[in-house]
């Protein structure tokens, strides 16, 4: 049995940095409006791939050639992936502040500094600096959300489309992109809603990028129990098998057992296609959800308290919906043939209680959820271009500020380009730290500046420490214009970020970065297994 190889302490620190710093010094040329792009040579393709998003970037490497180093990289790796999955945007931004928050704590560990009263001050000032982003947040409308959508995309056309849609149907709208023959950008909106809920078994993925499931045209069968046998599915399967469409979404409270695998398996025969999902709220909300899906597909909602068990499904019983996607954490489906008097029935007696509630009311949020998802929270994007190259970057940037949107509307927008993270150093500066703690509290300090130099020199911008005192010396609102090198007020030039997305990369970079800090030791294990998911 191959023995592991045990690294400790400098021989473990030292390459752990190295690797970290590869991946974060490679994405940070990707930071700001002028974007480096990188170019990725596939042994398999004749020309290199053309990059410029710090995401897929950091996906293209699987490995760098000494494995301790590899260590440090896969972690980066996994950090800006993460906040990808999160935020959509703030990748490159992620990078610079996890490696900056690690290089300054680092030096104060190098001097005698404690790892672990390092980190208290890093968590403590990384606190200060989210409340300081969140209290300068102001909301975002239709004209602040096309901006902060041209500051991740670069195309006007495209945000001014994007923000359109979120704010016509809200931060809880679910936008599918899709490739378009003609040379221009489309949209449509559709009826349906999301809900908390996840597919019960990876078998039933169709999108391994995504992790995702989706069916096209499919029956419905909903049933607000538990579902674990043979006999309980058997008769619905007998009846999708009967009909022209063969596709079934079989929504449950628990789906497990014997009826879990028959169910994979007649989805992997390829005999029927199915997906497989249970809602997750608590009792309450999910009767609710119920509710809701009854309305929008036009299914029965079958249960062992109304005496009517899913092994006694009919027909009549299955409702349908031209689309339902699923993943690990919700349920999307689209209207389908519900009663719209039905769906406008519902709509009406949500809107009825929500008018009985205050506004600060527990209450209302969820049932304004259920309200927009009624009345229609589905847009799909249509993308065209010339070339095939110019439509896979449009739909790749699209997709960033896709989830990049809903936390803009949900928590408001900063200053662009940095500025936001500056104006954040006075509140962690006034953080009351002693010893190396404080150091800490510098390191977050020092941090904060690096998303603005790098954004500076990127553009090719001398002295970027002369640029911040000029911009902070003209107001909170001020910063550098990285196209024109000009100092300007951020709200004039249009220059904005999600502060959703800002407070997820600095989250993302003090927990990457802290992970690195305090790790004294790596096992290299003897031919590891490839991982091709950051």
């Amino acid at each position: 049995m191959p023995v592991p190889q045990l690294l400790q302490h400098e021989l473990a620190t030292d390459p752990l940095k190295r690797g970290f710093d590869k991946i974060a010094d490679l994405l940070a040329v990707t930071l700001g409006p002028t974007q480096g792009v990188i170019l990725s040579k596939h042994e398999t393709r004749a020309a290199p791939e053309i990059l410029s998003d710090a995401a897929t970037i950091a996906r293209r490497i699987i490995a760098l050639p000494d494995r301790a180093e590899d260590v440090g990289a896969m972690l980066a790796r996994n950090l800006v992936w993460r906040q990808h999955l999160r935020a959509g945007d703030g990748c490159a931004t992620t990078a610079v502040l996890a490696q900056a928050i690690l290089r300054h704590a680092r030096a104060y560990i190098a001097a005698g500094g404690n790892a672990m009263m390092l980190r208290r001050g890093i968590e403590r000032a990384g606190r200060a600096a989210i409340d300081a982003l969140k209290t300068m947040a102001r909301p975002a409308k239709n004209e602040q959300l096309a901006q902060v959508a041209e500051t991740i995309t670069g195309d006007p056309k495209l945000s001014a489309l994007l923000a359109e849609i979120f704010t016509k149907l809200g931060p809880a709208a679910h936008v599918t992109v899709e490739d378009y023959l003609a040379p221009y950008l489309e949209r449509q909106y559709y009826e349906g809603g999301r809900f908390v809920g996840r597919l019960v078994s990876p078998y039933f993925i169709t999108d391994s990028a995504t992790r995702r499931a989706n069916i096209a045209d499919c029956h419905v069968a909903l049933y607000a129990g538990t579902v674990s046998s043979i006999d309980d599915i058997e008769p619905l399967l007998k009846i999708v098998a009967e009909t022209s469409w063969h596709q079934v979404a079989l929504i449950a409270n628990e789906i497990s057992g014997t009826a879990l695998m028959t169910l994979v398996l007649n989805h992997q025969q390829g005999k029927l296609k199915i997906l497989a999902a249970e809602l997750r709220e608590n009792e309450t909300k999910r009767a609710y959800d119920f509710d809701d899906l009854a309305a929008l597909t036009g299914a029965t909602i079958l249960s062992p308290e109304t005496g009517r068990p899913l092994a006694k499904i009919d027909p009549s019983d299955l409702g349908a919906a031209p689309r339902v996607e699923a993943d690990a954490d919700e349920l999307i489906v689209v209207a389908g043939e519900g009663d719209p008097e039905a769906v406008k029935r519902q709509a009406a007696k949500i809107s009825a209680r929500i008018e009985t509630l205050n506004d600060n009311d527990d209450e209302i949020k969820d049932l304004k959820f259920r309200l927009a998802r009624l009345n229609g929270q589905i847009a799909k994007l249509m993308i065209g271009a010339h070339t095939e190259a110019e439509r896979n970057v449009i739909h790749q940037q699209a997709e960033k500020a896709i989830r990049a949107l809903p936390l803009a509307l949900r928590e408001g927008v900063v200053p662009g380009g940095g500025v936001a993270f500056l104006n954040c150093i006075p509140a962690v500066r006034a953080v009351d730290a002693r010893g190396d703690e404080a150091f800490g509290v510098h390191a977050i300090a020092r941090a904060l500046e690096e998303p603005f130099k790098r954004i500076a020199q990127n553009a090719g911008l001398d002295a970027p420490a002369l640029l911040i005192a000029d911009a902070q010396q003209r107001g909170a609102q001020f910063g550098c214009d990285a196209l024109t090198g000009q100092i300007v007020s951020m709200d004039d030039a249009g220059i904005l970020d999600s502060v959703g997305v800002a407070r997820e990369a600095l989250q993302t970079a003090i927990s990457g970065a802290v992970m690195a800090l305090t790790t004294e030791t790596i096992v290299l294990h003897e031919n590891p297994q490839t991982s091709y998911e950051p």
